[in-house]
């Protein structure tokens, strides 16, 4: 069996070579003569590997023993010669449908020798098939794109001997030294250190910023085509790709393939996090030496955020950076990501189907764990990658353009690779049998569209406020003193009756400034009808007078209001310690509250946009208050809004009071919700009987004062796929609406 698990810079060929097939002779074709057959480590097992290098396209491809010893003999011409050759020469049997599939991984590559209008015809087709549609091309690059800027193999080689003197066993064991001496320093002035962070929060500190960025990841590529050209490997290119037009530097250390050392590999793999390391430690202790100002401000930036990130994304080895080259290195599996889809593939559809088909690479159970834990993980990181990466160029772009990419990226890297899997199950459907496992998939399946589908009994939890039937918040009128007080708390009033008096100075001389001018407007013009030199202002003067008695009338209203009198029948509460004769209050101060407790109670509270959709105008709810002494209530919702509140309408349920939805204020004072909100209200219609409340609880049901707490609504029955639906529908009319 061939075993081979490609990439876009190497393939692999590792299995053994076995297999059975038609008894037939036939010639071999020639290999291309360019091509380096290079030795390779070890595999986990031990087994000797090789390495055919194509230096046209720089791919590098790995096989195992078997196949290395029949291209060692390809010379033998014809495929029953090479046979002999293997089974005298070596310990090896091959059969014809081995050396067939060799042949049919070296013609796959391209590594055979081919000339004439055959292979010319071949050649463009298959240059026209590596050449996909531009709208294709687009779907895999407009969100990782590379543009190769150097060749940078003669310059590293002129300089390798400075970059040498810094890897040495001396710098390094300085630089660490120096590091131990710079974090002593800081943890004695951390707070010193922190505030630094606050230079950057103008554009010189921005620009700074960017340039310590840069310069950090320069040297971290260096760091490894530096290590890399240390162990004899070229550096063809480095440039910057851009990941979401996120520019990122990439080296392209392909080249390291060749090496047979498993250690210089993994150098070569960590040289980068190593170098911004050693830069961590020493820019910590250059922070104590470099005076207050940018520099310090960029050597913090290299002693604290640089480092961290390289650790929180580079060494990460869910996608293709330094950790994944390191646990592939580490593990000795190349090609680690193809080669673990590969496998949880194949394992997934034996365990569901049973279907018999051989493995996509002979592997011990503990490798096989390996490899399906890791794909399942990458799996897992992909999706929420591929989905944020969606939210984001939705958002990065104008709203047209948006919606195109954020539904390419859902339908191309998220549903498709899931498609392309059933699509293969079905293909399989022939070979597939009935297990206890499969038995069980399927009654979970089944159970899983029965929950989608079968309406279940809702609720929706809105927070509430009860509050009295009847209620009166009592405000001072003017700015003014109070002279008398003829309520106490708790004391039960009528309506009309005075609570208490006030006199305002203000208003008194306003009085008396407007009475003197009326007066005198009445005299002057008494003297102008009286006089025929001044009938002419008459008519001014008349809306003088008129004017002044307006005034006049508005003031003494005022006055009349300073007898402060009850609006409702009910009982005092909540008297302002400052309310007590002789005090000065403030125009439009609250003073007390009236509540009518022997009305039915009502409720004020509010849903959010999703949940009002679900309300019908008119349900059923229980109230749960927050202080557990207080019974549960049912309650009768009577109105729902259908346009959301502009203003919170009840104060106790803001989170400025102590309440769970999070408000401003405006101007005047009045509570704006943060988000779209939506008021319902309703009446208490009795105890819960489920409550078990019990004559003390039941006595506390009395209320006094507001309470605040919880309202689970009643909502018709729906299934959770309508609800699903409805959300996402509600989503795309929101974002669609232009």
């Amino acid at each position: 069996m061939v075993a081979l698990a490609g990439g876009m810079a190497a393939g692999d060929m590792t299995g053994d070579i076995t297999g059975t097939g038609r008894e037939e002779d036939f010639p071999l074709p020639p290999l291309r003569q360019d091509l380096k057959l290079l030795p390779a480590e070890n595999d986990e097992y031990g087994a000797p590997g090789w390495t055919i290098h194509d230096p046209v396209r720089n791919r590098y491809f790995r096989i195992g023993y078997a196949a290395f010893e029949m291209l060692h003999r390809w010379s033998a011409g014809m495929a029953s010669a090479l046979r002999q050759r293997i089974e005298h020469e070596t310990v090896l049997t091959p059969d014809y449908a081995d050396i067939r599939n060799l042949v049919t991984f070296l013609h796959g590559n391209g590594l055979l020798m081919r000339a004439g209008p055959e292979a010319t015809a071949e050649f463009a087709r298959i240059a026209r098939a590596g050449k996909p549609p531009f709208w294709k091309w687009l779907v895999h690059n407009y969100l990782f794109v590379r543009v190769p800027l150097f060749r940078p193999d003669r310059f590293l080689s002129q300089t390798q001997w400075l970059a040498d003197i810094f890897a040495s066993r001396f710098v390094t064991w300085l630089v660490l030294v120096v590091g131990v001496i710079g974090i002593i320093m800081t943890i004695r002035q951390w707070d010193a250190f922190l505030a630094t962070f606050m230079g950057f929060a103008n554009f010189q500190g921005i620009v700074w910023m960017a340039v310590t960025l840069t310069a950090v990841k320069i040297l971290h590529e260096l760091g490894h085509a530096y290590t890399a050209r240390r162990y004899g490997c070229r550096v063809p290119t480095m440039g910057v790709a851009f990941l979401v037009m996120y520019p990122v530097l990439y080296t392209d250390t392909s080249d390291a393939w060749r090496l047979t050392n498993h250690r210089e590999k993994l150098r070569v793999a960590a040289a980068g996090i190593r170098v911004e390391l050693m830069l961590a430690l020493v820019a910590t202790f250059l922070w104590h030496v470099v005076p207050a100002g940018p520099v310090q401000s960029a050597v913090f930036l290299m002693a604290s955020a640089t480092w961290i990130t390289t650790l929180l994304i580079n060494l990460s080895p869910l996608m293709r950076f330094d950790g994944y080259y390191l646990l592939s290195d580490y593990l000795r599996i190349p090609n680690l990501q193809n080669r673990s889809f590969a496998m949880t593939k194949w394992s997934l559809r034996r365990f569901l189907f049973a279907i018999d088909v051989p493995a996509p690479e002979p592997a011990t159970a503990h490798r096989r764990r390996v490899l399906i834990i890791y794909s399942i993980a990458v799996w897992i990181y992909r999706f929420f990658l591929f989905l944020g990466i969606a939210l984001v160029v939705y958002h990065l772009f104008f709203k047209v353009l948006g919606i195109v990419l954020f539904a390419v990226e859902i339908l191309w890297f998220i549903l498709l690779p899931i498609v392309n899997e059933m699509k293969m199950w079905w293909k399989l459907r022939h070979q597939a049998r009935w297990t206890v496992a499969n038995v069980i998939v399927m009654m979970l399946l089944a159970g899983g569209i029965v929950a989608l589908l079968v309406p279940w009994r809702t609720t929706i939890a809105a927070s509430a406020q009860l509050q009295a039937a009847a209620e009166a918040e009592i405000i001072s009128p003017a700015n003014g003193l109070i002279n008398e007080i003829f309520v106490t708390e708790g004391q039960r009033v009528a309506a009309g009756d005075v609570l208490l008096r006030m006199r305002s100075p203000e208003l008194t001389s306003k009085q008396r400034d407007l009475e003197l001018q009326l007066r005198e407007a009445e005299i002057v013009l008494a003297q102008s009808r009286s006089s025929n030199e001044f009938l002419e202002d008459v008519a001014s003067q008349m809306q003088e007078v008129l004017r002044l008695q307006a005034s006049l009338a508005a003031i003494r209203a005022r006055q009349a209001q300073l007898d402060v009198r009850a609006p409702i029948d009910g009982t005092v509460r909540d008297v302002v310690d400052a309310v007590y004769p002789g005090t000065w209050i403030a125009s439009r101060k609250n003073l007390m509250r009236i509540v009518d407790q022997a009305g039915t109670q009502r409720l004020i509270g509010y849903v959010s946009q999703r949940d009002v959709m679900q309300l019908p105008e008119t349900a059923r709810a229980r109230f749960y208050p927050d202080q557990i002494t207080r019974p549960v209530l049912n309650v009768q919702i009577d109105r729902v809004d259908r346009f959301n509140s502009p203003v919170l309408e009840a104060p106790a349920l803001s989170a400025s009071n102590g309440g769970p939805l999070a408000t401003r204020p405006d101007n005047n004072g009045a509570l704006i919700p943060d988000d779209a909100i939506y008021r319902v209200s309703g009446y208490v219609i009795g105890q819960n009987e489920d409550d078990g409340g019990g004559p003390s609880r039941a006595a506390s049901a009395k209320l006094e004062t507001i309470l605040r707490g919880t309202l689970e609504i009643d909502a018709p029955a729906r299934s959770l796929a309508v609800q699903m639906y409805q959300a996402v529908a509600a989503v795309l009319i929101r974002e669609m609406s232009f």
